[in-house]
């Protein structure tokens, strides 16, 4: 399914009081155990950040989802994160990925003198998958845990996994509003990513996240591309 999209930039145009309003409503349709002011206040209002990326998703004049990448420095990284929600039909990781992936070159681009990181919470076993199936580097992963260290540094209150001995667990008391069907899916998918996630966060339908580190440097772009390349 083709969705419209508009973007938007918190530092030149925002959020309408209409589209603040349509996307709690998904909020409220995408996640179980969270009051939508709640997360807006955390994810779309706090101060900490220097800067903010929206797109909203249409279908028709419908709004249906969002993805919302924020931008923080810490020390002598800049740590991205995200948050995106869909109402349940249209439920595609691929809608976010182009995005996210365009907005970390640009920002990569427009400061190359510091390290930058995708560090931030998964909670979803569809997600992670629509994520790791076309990224070059991205940890945990089944052919890579990933460093240690940092994981001890951006998880550091985080939960150690004993599966793969890593903090990359969070407990955060929201998940997704998945329906008793497409959790029966997910225990039975043979996708690799799926049945990763899986092992290592099986409570991710309780309020417990998955931790995970997407390095932004060329490395990751030129891996990025050459994977892209022999998908198609």
């Amino acid at each position: 399914m083709k969705l419209q999209y508009k973007d938007l930039t918190q530092t030149r145009q925002w959020l309408t009081d209409d589209e603040r309003e349509a996307v709690s409503n998904v909020i409220s349709s995408s996640f179980v155990n969270v009051a939508a002011t709640a997360y807006l206040a955390k994810y779309f209002d706090s101060a900490e950040v220097f800067e903010r990326k929206l797109r909203l998703y249409f279908d028709a004049e419908r709004l249906v989802g969002y993805c919302l990448l924020t931008f923080t420095d810490e020390g002598a990284d800049t740590i991205i994160r995200a948050s995106a929600g869909f109402l349940p039909e249209y439920r595609k990781g691929g809608n976010t990925f182009q995005f996210s992936l365009a907005q970390s070159l640009k920002c990569w681009l427009r400061r190359p003198w510091r390290k930058l990181y995708y560090a931030d919470t998964m909670l979803s076993p569809a997600m992670y998958r629509a994520i790791a199936k076309n990224t070059g580097i991205i940890w945990p992963h089944p052919a890579d845990n990933g460093p240690v260290d940092l994981f001890e540094r951006f998880n550091h209150s985080g939960q150690l996994s004993q599966i793969i001995a890593t903090r990359c667990l969070v407990v955060v008391g929201r998940g997704s509003n998945y329906s008793v069907s497409e959790l029966a899916a997910f225990k039975a998918s043979d996708k690799p990513e799926i049945q990763y996630y899986q092992l290592v966060n099986p409570d991710f339908n309780h309020g417990m996240a998955l931790f995970v580190i997407i390095p932004i440097d060329l490395k990751q772009f030129v891996l990025t591309a050459l994977k892209q390349l022999r998908a198609k």
